[in-house]
């Protein structure tokens, strides 16, 4: 689904509808942890989909969110949790956001490239034509992005939090650790230009999708509603 930097991105745009009120590297490091089950030996796809609430079970997912939501706010009265719990959320939010609608974009554009010049892709070389060009978007983020490196320095100094029965702080720190690396090393990036995952859908989506967010974390979140913040439209 989207990589660090477009969760990065949407943090960043929330946090500045609500300024100097957010606990900024709790919030960038919630926005981050549930891929930390990357860190764990032996993981599998069932134990993402666990981080993540389980976004592929029946019934209404964003209704158990806000049930969830509810529950792990209520678990620590300081603020770092209160806003790393909001970022934890809208993390899988985003993911559950972009998977019905720019993932299944890219896929189309995809396939029909792919008809018209008589090629058919393997569903490992779609995944790896997926996540070459996303890797390129986030490193477009981190190179170019205003809020780069301002993000970095405080994911770098942030303490973190255990997500009962789901992640362990340590897990989260190490994935914070391995992000940071991976942006820095000049050989992880493919010095392509995205043509299917296009920066300019990547920023529509951004922008819609911190709207929803605003709207939707706010309707969850009694303190956030007493925030005198001007919401937008």
């Amino acid at each position: 689904m989207p990589l660090p930097m477009v969760h990065l991105h949407v943090a960043v745009l929330f946090a500045d509808s609500y300024p100097e009120r957010v606990e900024r590297g709790s919030f960038y490091l919630g926005n981050i942890a549930p891929d930390s089950i990357h860190m764990r030996e032996g993981t599998t796809r069932v134990d993402k989909e666990f981080t993540h609430f389980n976004p592929k079970d029946e019934g209404d997912y964003i209704a158990r969110l806000q049930e969830r939501y509810s529950s792990y706010i209520q678990q620590r009265s300081d603020e770092g949790w209160k806003w790393f719990v909001r970022g934890y959320f809208m993390h899988v939010l985003t993911d559950y956001y972009w998977f019905r609608s720019l993932y299944p974009e890219f896929v189309e554009r995809v396939t029909s490239t792919d008809e018209n010049n008589g090629v058919k892709r393997t569903k490992d070389e779609l995944g790896r034509l997926y996540y070459q060009e996303t890797d390129q978007i986030d490193f477009n983020l981190y190179h170019y992005a205003s809020w780069s490196g301002d993000v970095w320095r405080l994911l770098k100094s942030t303490p973190s939090y255990d997500v009962a029965d789901r992640l362990t702080a340590e897990e989260i720190l190490r994935w914070r650790d391995r992000t940071v690396t991976f942006f820095n090393e000049q050989a992880n990036e493919p010095g392509i230009v995205p043509t299917y995952m296009t920066d300019d859908m990547v920023s529509s989506f951004v922008t819609d999708t911190v709207q929803r967010l605003i709207l939707l974390i706010h309707s969850w979140d009694p303190e956030l509603q007493r925030l005198d913040v001007n919401l937008g439209s």
